[in-house]
């Protein structure tokens, strides 16, 4: 268990920040500087909050109050660091057993030879550094920091010098040695992927605070709030305002349309943000119109593509808008493909209600322009 409250000031930054986790992997999430890595070097010992307290496993290693500090080789954190540090004069196998002097030569070289299986480095072991692949150096470094039998392992970007190709195979790793090891780790990304595939808590930091924490999903389906929304890509961020609840609906007006939304304690008038995801808006093919009952149907032009590696972007426009586009829709390629999209000039759509989230829009207008 990770119990973290504390407080630390750089010049005219102030981390101010508190959470509690329990176990699996948890995800920092946020734009660069708004204190990520500063909460893991607090976490490691290597930087002293001027406030606050922080506990591994119910025990204090930071307490300002009681006067607690507990030295870095004390905590029994394993820590990666971007750039890995690893020992460049040491081979593989002394840069695993590097952290274990407290074990007898015997005990060492069995942990070590634990280690560089569990990472498959076993034709590594006398390699230095700088004759390693990128991938490699991490997998070395992984096996250093969890060959201490750790509380808690602490990732800086752990992917961030990794080819696209190489991320997903080790985002698996990870996966695995968590499962394996059992070990809480506390990770930095920057990297949604990096997020969508690992956060099983998910905690958002802005401008030295955290702005939200959940579950993976409660983080990119159900923001917050717009600054959320924003980090997390949604696509579609939709300035709107309550019409009324009526009959288990919250009725919103965007853009001139009346869209049906699930029920939330909004009263009439309020101005909120209508967010949904790009990849959860639906094209209903004119064969498919009565197929069930659809609402929150909509008329589109497709006015610009984008192609990606997987995926294609369409962007659409209301016909009697004059925005560049209203909406964003995210395809996989073989649907496409399929539905023969490459000279699509209009489109049907459905924003279902099940999919789209509310949230307080923080202005005093009420139209949606």
């Amino acid at each position: 268990m990770l119990e973290i409250a504390l407080q630390k000031r750089f010049d005219a930054f102030q981390l101010d920040i508190a959470f509690a986790a329990h176990d699996g992997i948890i995800v920092l999430f946020g734009p660069s500087g708004s204190g990520k890595s500063l909460t893991l070097q607090a976490v490691a010992g290597t930087v002293q909050p001027d406030s606050g307290y922080i506990g591994l496993d119910g025990q204090p290693v930071f307490d300002h109050r009681n006067g607690i500090n507990i030295a870095p080789q004390q905590r029994r954190v394993g820590y990666v660091p971007q750039n890995y540090a690893l020992f460049p004069h040491l081979t593989v196998m002394d840069n695993i057993g590097f952290g274990l002097t407290r074990l007898s030569r015997r005990e060492r070289e069995q942990r070590v030879t634990e280690f560089v299986e569990l990472f498959g480095l076993q034709d590594l072991g006398r390699h230095r550094p700088r004759q390693l692949s990128g991938g490699q150096q991490q997998r070395v470094a992984l096996a250093r920091a969890l060959a201490i039998r750790p509380r808690i392992l602490l990732l800086d970007e752990p992917f961030a010098a990794l080819d696209v190709s190489l991320r997903s195979a080790l985002r698996q790793e990870l996966m695995q040695v968590q499962t394996r090891s059992g070990v809480m780790i506390l990770m930095v990304t920057h990297d949604l992927a990096d997020v969508f595939t690992l956060g099983q808590q998910v905690i958002v930091y802005d401008n030295g605070r955290i702005i939200q924490q959940g579950s993976r999903d409660e983080v990119f389906f159900r923001p917050v709030n717009e600054r959320v929304a924003a980090f997390v890509q949604t696509g579609n961020i939709l300035p709107a305002v309550v019409d009324r609840i009526e009959s288990g609906t919250l009725w919103l007006d965007w853009q001139g349309r009346r869209l049906a939304a699930a029920p939330l304690p909004f009263e009439s008038g309020t101005p909120v943000y209508l967010c949904v995801r790009a990849s959860q808006i639906l094209i209903v093919r004119p064969d498919r119109l009565t197929a069930r009952q659809r609402e929150n149907l909509l008329d589109v032009d497709v006015v610009g593509q984008d192609m990606h590696a997987e995926t294609y972007t369409l962007y659409l426009r209301l016909p009697d808008s004059d925005a560049a586009h209203d909406l964003e829709l995210v395809l996989p390629g073989y649907v496409y493909h399929r539905l023969e999209l490459e000279n699509a000039k209009s489109l049907t759509v459905e924003l279902r209600r099940q999919d789209l989230h509310v949230i307080h829009r923080q202005d005093t207008a009420a139209s949606t322009s």
